[in-house]
């Protein structure tokens, strides 16, 4: 079975709909709040899990109520939730999302998330060295992100890193990830460059995820798009996450990279078909996909 573990962040989605989204300054009214499970980290897992995976979650909660709905949607995905660590210290981490069938915003309060250090990932050592892939992202410290890639790339074990939210990464650390998954804004933030000449330097490791335009990577020739699956959009919110679950199970299957971003696309249109940042449900996946 595929192995994966996915050290991040747990958060509870605060979310809110509207038609469109306010310009600053300006007051729109919502009909709809909901408090639903989410954090970049656990929608990797989930959508991981869903696609038939072997997936473990790790990171820090706090002893809230949040941290009790978010165990919960893990156990009822099948997320192993074991090495989830409840700490006292700090509050489980929240995101407060407003929505449109266009688009979102998003503003994050890390709580528990930042307390993610290196003695947590020396505690799950044994835990990377038994999985095919980690996946990462950067809302948890970027120190102990660091560290979790020298872990990894001390056991042998290939990375998935998604640079989000956007901050400076050491080069050194993007030569030795396995994949690093950003979108087009999160791209040109990092490397101050226009993404065809990033893509360039970086053949078939840097898939740049691009929504509605699909998805782009460079092939060692040329710059290869895969499009976007046209569908109806309900809430965008997830979607790359659901892109980077969907490619890392894509790749321990043993699809060719084209393939495994193509099944990546059309994993993430999905996710926008529903409400929520942990997308569809399993059978809807199979049936589409």
């Amino acid at each position: 079975m595929n192995n994966i573990l996915v050290i991040g962040s747990l958060n509870a989605d605060l979310m809110v709909q509207v038609d469109e989204l306010p310009v600053p300054g300006e007051t729109v009214s919502s009909n709809s709040f909901e408090v639903l499970p989410g954090g970049k980290g656990m929608n990797q897992a989930i959508c991981a899990a869903k696609l038939g995976a072997n997936v473990t979650m790790a990171g820090l909660v706090g002893t809230d109520e949040y941290a009790r709905i978010l165990l919960e949607a893990l156990h009822q995905s099948q997320v192993n939730s074991e090495y989830i660590r409840i700490v006292s210290e700090a509050p489980t981490g929240i995101a407060i999302v407003t929505t449109s069938p266009k688009d979102n915003n998003i503003v994050v309060v890390p709580g528990a998330n930042a307390l993610v250090d290196s003695n947590y990932i020396d505690s799950i050592r044994h835990v990377i060295k038994q999985s095919d892939m980690v996946i990462l992202q950067l809302e948890i410290p970027l120190e102990t992100v660091y560290y979790a890639i020298d872990v990894c790339k001390e056991e042998g074990v290939s990375v998935l890193l998604n640079p989000a939210p956007a901050q400076n990464i050491n080069s050194d650390y993007i030569e030795k990830v396995s994949y690093l998954i950003p979108n087009e804004t999160e791209l040109v933030s990092i490397f101050k460059e226009d993404y065809k000449t990033t893509l360039g330097k970086y053949p078939n490791k840097i898939i740049m995820s691009a929504g509605e335009h699909g998805a782009y990577y460079h092939d060692g020739n040329n710059i290869v798009n895969l499009e976007a699956r046209k569908i109806q959009v309900v809430d965008t919110t997830g979607a790359g996450d659901a892109f980077n679950g969907a490619f890392a199970v894509a790749i321990l299957q043993g699809k060719e990279l084209k393939d495994a971003v193509d099944y990546a696309n059309g994993i993430a249109a999905i996710t926008t078909t529903v409400k929520g940042a942990q997308g569809a449900d399993a059978d809807r996946y199979k049936e589409n996909v």
